[in-house]
């Protein structure tokens, strides 16, 4: 039962919040602070939010301070810090001047959320609080200087790293954040500190660059870092791959140190050696390197960044087994200008078995403009499952001349093969649909879902005519064109089809038509066919009207096992007057069901939807909730 007045209870219930969120509207200034204070201390995440966002436009920087100063109250303390992370760059002179503030943990706070606002004009204000008595609010104002991002706080910080050691790994974290080349040589006198070393190193890669793998390597394979081998290895691979070339100086012996890691027990370690030895170019480790890259890296979808100015490797690779085939392929794509022609065409060759190759495949023969290519995409196209065929047209495209020649020359391609790729080939549209009516009936469906999405040629094929000689033949991919391009002439052989063998893709396309003379076959598939329950309300939502309306009602009413689909299919055609079973709907213990009231309730605006929406914005269920909050803000 809810409270005749839930302003006065302190921590009200989800009910009570939503009904304060009804009344806050109408509540004079003073109430609604009153109100929100009580909104958020509800755990459901939708009111939280809203109270937080309403908050946000409504309170005064004055009591949001106050909020902060709360010892009393933690949730209170956090919504102010929260309201004013909401405000973004509004918020900024509040939290300046509350870096001045004689409470320690205001101060924190307040640089807690300068740090998350990311704002640049908080830099100098930042500055000043690093020399604050309160060495947890210096900690936070270090890390806040960091996340900013400029190299002229690197004076202001280098004095911390001789200071207290939390001080210290705040400063080292800082000076990586800034990633300026400027503080290298500051990070690399760390290294050695057991206590910040690992940060130092850390802190080095995510600056990068010459000067920072050279600090790097100085203290690999030599040691005197307190960082784990494993550790700076994959450390200094990350700084090598994100240099625009390989480093033409290095410490002496530091390739013989990497190979000597290819066998070690640690895979990680293994990986890391690799990555930093293909990096570096050609070397006599190259096949022990690729080896143990292969077996860290099975996906074959992505070439792995140590091997992306690896041209010389593309032999290797194309010859390889596993992945390294298709990162052949990728390089290949990178550089068409070197593709060996005798080791690609070899390469090509297995794709057919080997459909993971295909999508690294399809991308070098769109890139690599080799003669000799046309005859073998030709054979792979052909080989290839029909289902698979689709990633190779671009690359048709490209070699549209070499393809023609090639399969004028083929004598043994199947008709329908024929007749695709002629279409793909540019070949004028009134002579494909002939071709087409000339293959025995059997084969043109086929023929047809290939050559889908060429829109003019579907148009002028006969499918009434083919409706009515063959039906079983030629339904379903008359369905699929009818619903892709809304031929609205083939409603009325769709419907009789449905009649005598309907089917889910068939009752689609009759609902994407909007075709309400078959609402009388969906109404007695409603009754006659279990199987087909779900597809046929989806339809009847989409085609809409006053009878699908009437029966959908009907069905939602029942609460039946079909109580979803039928809110989710009456939701797609609702109208002004449906309104009223959605705002029922809006406290049905199926959240898919309050979702979709909320669709309705946000297209079919008035005061009382506006209600139930407010009510919504509070639903337990984060999906519901967020919804209608995002329909109620717009």
């Amino acid at each position: 039962m809810v409270s005749m007045d839930p302003l006065r209870n302190p921590t009200p219930s989800w009910e009570e919040c939503v009904e304060i969120l009804e009344r806050l509207p109408s509540l004079p200034f003073d109430s609604r602070i009153e109100a929100l204070e009580r909104l958020v201390r509800n755990p459901s995440p939708g009111i939280r939010e809203q109270a937080l966002r309403i908050g946000a436009n409504l309170l005064p920087d004055t009591l949001l301070t106050e909020y902060l100063r709360n010892d009393s109250d933690a949730v209170l303390r956090n919504a102010g810090s929260e309201i004013l992370r909401l405000r973004g760059g509004r918020s900024l002179p509040a939290l300046v001047g509350l870096l001045e503030d004689p409470d320690s943990d205001v101060v924190l706070q307040a640089v807690l959320i300068l740090g998350r606002l990311s704002d640049p004009r908080a830099l100098e204000p930042l500055h000043g609080v690093l020399g604050h008595t309160d060495p947890n609010v210096v900690q936070e104002a270090i890390l806040a200087v960091g996340r900013l991002g400029d190299a002229r706080s690197i004076p202001r910080l280098l004095p911390f790293l001789d200071s207290d050691l939390w001080l210290q790994m705040a400063a080292v974290q800082a000076l990586g954040d800034l990633r300026s080349p400027e503080a290298i040589p500051f990070l690399a006198e760390r290294l050695t500190d057991p206590m910040v070393g690992s940060l130092a190193a850390e802190a080095l890669a995510r600056i990068g660059g010459r000067s920072a793998f050279d600090t790097l390597a100085s203290h690999w394979p030599a040691g005197g870092v307190e960082v784990e081998e494993e550790t700076l290895l994959g450390l200094l691979a990350h700084v090598l791959e994100g240099l625009p070339a390989p480093p033409e100086t290095r410490p002496a012996g530091f390739r013989e140190a990497l190979s000597a890691r290819l066998h070690d027990r640690s895979q990680e370690l293994r990986t890391a050696a690799a990555r930093c030895l293909l990096i570096l170019g050609p070397s006599t480790w190259d096949d022990a390197a690729l080896e143990v890259l292969e077996a860290a890296s099975p996906s074959p979808g992505v070439l792995p960044v140590a091997l992306g100015r690896r041209s010389d490797l593309l032999r290797r690779l194309l010859a390889a087994e596993g992945p390294a085939r298709a990162w052949g392929f990728l390089l290949a794509a990178r550089f068409p200008g070197e593709v060996p022609a005798e080791e690609i065409l070899y390469a090509l060759a297995s794709v057919a078995e080997r459909p993971e190759l295909l999508p690294a495949a399809a991308q070098l023969l769109v890139k690599v403009r080799l003669r000799e290519l046309a005859p073998v995409l030709l054979d792979l196209y052909l080989r290839l499952p029909a289902n698979l065929r689709s990633a190779l047209e671009p690359a048709i495209d490209v070699h549209r001349e070499g393809i023609a020649e090639a399969l004028a020359a083929q004598g043994t391609v199947d008709e329908a093969d024929r007749l695709v790729l002629s279409a793909l080939l540019g070949s004028p549209v009134d002579e494909i649909a002939k071709g087409i009516m000339d293959l025995p009936a059997p084969l043109r469906p086929g023929a047809v879902s290939r050559l889908i999405q060429q829109e003019e040629l579907i148009r002028v094929l006969p499918w009434e005519d083919w409706l009515m000689e063959a039906p079983e033949l030629f339904a379903g991919i008359a369905a699929e064109a009818a619903a892709r391009y809304g031929l609205l002439e083939l409603g009325p052989a769709l419907r009789e089809r449905g009649a005598t063998a309907p089917s889910a893709p068939l009752l689609r396309a009759l609902g994407e038509l909007g075709d309400r003379e078959s609402i009388p076959l969906l109404l007695r598939l409603l009754e006659t066919r279990a199987d087909l329950r779900t597809v046929t309300l989806e339809t009847l939502g989409r085609i809409g009207g006053p009878a699908a309306r009437m029966v959908l009602q009907a069905t939602a009413r029942n609460e039946g096992p079909d109580v979803r689909v039928a809110y989710k299919a009456l939701a797609a055609c609702a109208v002004a007057g449906d309104d009223a079973l959605f705002r029922e709907a809006s406290s049905h213990p199926d959240w898919h069901v309050r979702l979709a009231s909320v669709e309705v309730l946000g297209r079919i605006r008035n005061p009382e939807n506006t209600s139930v929406l407010a009510r919504l914005a509070g639903d337990p269920v984060p999906a519901v909730a967020h919804r209608a909050l995002s329909v109620l803000e717009s």
